[in-house]
């Protein structure tokens, strides 16, 4: 019988790890929205009173979850729990204690005692290195045992348990396969954009809208013939209709930077101007 009890109340070292995680990014994604929200009121009054409005947010998540719940966010989404035997009133209060005042602390810190009192900085420094050290050494003996993944729960002498008698854990491989999905057309399409010719692409499609729109081929023809190459002030390139950078032409006078026609001559060999449709022939020329 007590062998029975003692597998049910165990949880596998993923599964509390995982709750963690989650917690952590649940509440972290809360508290943003809160915040951001109250900055966008008045900037000024939340810059003065960002760690208060901060303790506050952090204490009614935690009275939201654990001091209702008995659980965390995360744990209530793998049907895990705290184990309601030890979870006392005095240890509730530890709890609450040990994981919402020390950051408010840090942020009163960075903000106000900094310049205030240099000796309660190095406490504050000091204390946070000596709780950083505690918690890699607690996440070791963590991996060894597989209880208290956290220092807090080391402390309280908080264990979790699971709510489904450990029930073989659901895995799900949707999110895992719409990446894999995704990953491969993305690798498509490297491999088909670099072989497309967009430009001739566009290029036919100028060349229809503009032969639809075109009254007759002779109206087209007498503007080719009286076309000079003049530049002028408000001259614009044909391709890009900006400005002209070193400006040439091909043999109809229309007017080309040097980028823009000769990126389209070498991209296509059979390149014609955008405007009236004449081909290259290697006729290009520089004003």
């Amino acid at each position: 019988m007590i062998e029975m009890v003692e597998r049910n109340v165990y949880v596998p070292r993923v599964n509390q790890i995982d709750a963690i995680h989650l917690n952590k990014d649940i509440t972290r994604l809360i508290r943003d929205n809160l915040l951001e929200n109250l900055q966008a009121i008045s900037p000024a009054l939340f810059a003065k009173i960002q760690p208060e409005l901060d303790l506050l947010v952090q204490s009614a998540l935690w009275f939201g979850s654990i001091g209702k719940q008995g659980s965390t966010f995360g744990q209530q989404l793998l049907v895990l729990s705290y184990d309601s035997e030890r979870l006392t009133l005095s240890r509730l209060c530890l709890h609450f204690a040990l994981t919402i005042i020390p950051s408010y602390l840090r942020n009163l810190d960075e903000r106000r005692l900094t310049a205030q009192s240099e000796w309660l900085h190095k406490a504050i420094e000091w204390g946070e290195n000596t709780a950083l050290l505690c918690s890699v050494l607690n996440f070791f003996r963590f991996l060894k045992t597989g209880r208290k993944p956290t220092i807090v729960d080391f402390l309280l002498g908080l264990d979790y348990i699971s709510l489904r008698h450990n029930q073989r854990r659901d895995i799900g491989y949707k999110y895992l396969t719409r990446e894999l999905l995704w990953g491969g057309f993305m690798e498509i399409l490297g491999l088909l954009l670099p072989i497309i010719n967009f430009r001739k692409i566009m290029r036919f499609l100028n060349n229809t809208i503009k032969s639809m729109n075109a009254t007759t081929r002779e109206d087209r023809l007498v503007a080719n013939i009286e076309k000079k190459v003049i530049l002028k002030s408000n001259t614009i390139c044909t391709y890009c209709e900006e400005r002209p950078t070193i400006p040439h032409h091909m043999s109809c006078g229309h007017i080309y930077c040097y980028y823009c026609l000769a990126a389209n001559v070498a991209t296509d060999a059979s390149f014609s101007c955008t405007k009236c449709g004449t081909s290259t022939t290697n006729e290009i020329h520089v004003l």
